[in-house]
């Protein structure tokens, strides 16, 4: 059944709510128990999404060939965020500043998700829940998609991600605001490409 990839799947997934979570406990901008649900559920339809649209896509591909198909989408997509991690940790300006890029945005709102708190209350309402929630949905697609190729139950991965997404913003605001430490958030990101890139790895032999 796939436990052990199921369980990297969701720790990979949520890496972008422990970077949140570090960034609204360093600021000491609060949300509570069910905002933090309403981001975490939005994330997770988006993995039922992706994983339901994977196995479509199944039907398409021969049975011999879909895990090696799925196993190449989660090292690619593990591939492009650590390369995202280490363009970030770079600190080149022109990318940071272009606002018009997708990806330049999307990176922006993870790195700063204090944005998203538009009135400056320093608590994260339902309005700005749901921003939070579609932002971090965007990478769940991409991973769903190749989860479900390799074979990962939908419903237990879904699951998974949904548990996970609550506890790692919770996490990350303690961490937050204790360490006050952006390198933390930065490994984050890094580690979690390195889990996808594995766990894509991981599926090819199983």
């Amino acid at each position: 059944m796939h436990i052990l990839s199921i369980f990297f799947f969701a720790l990979s997934s949520s890496s972008d709510n422990f970077i949140i979570g570090l960034s609204y406990g360093a600021k000491k901008i609060r949300i509570n128990f069910m905002n933090n649900l309403l981001v975490a559920f939005i994330s997770c339809i988006g993995t039922v999404i992706a994983m339901l649209f994977g196995k479509l896509f199944c039907n398409f591909i021969p049975p011999k060939y879909t895990n090696i198909f799925g196993s190449l989408i989660l090292i690619l997509f593990g591939v492009f965020m650590l390369f995202n991690a280490y363009k970030k940790s770079n600190k080149n300006k022109e990318l940071i500043c272009d606002r018009h890029s997708k990806i330049s945005y999307y990176n922006e709102m993870i790195e700063h998700p204090d944005v998203v708190d538009k009135d400056n209350s320093k608590t994260i309402e339902f309005k700005e829940a749901l921003i939070l929630g579609f932002i971090l949905c965007i990478n769940n697609i991409g991973l769903g998609l190749g989860a479900s190729i390799t074979g990962l139950n939908i419903y237990l991965t879904s699951l998974s991600s949904l548990i996970f997404s609550i506890l790692f913003i919770k996490v990350g605001y303690y961490y937050g605001s204790k360490l006050l430490s952006s390198k933390l958030a930065n490994y984050s990101e890094r580690i979690s490409a390195c889990i996808i890139i594995l766990l894509g790895v991981y599926e090819l032999f199983i």
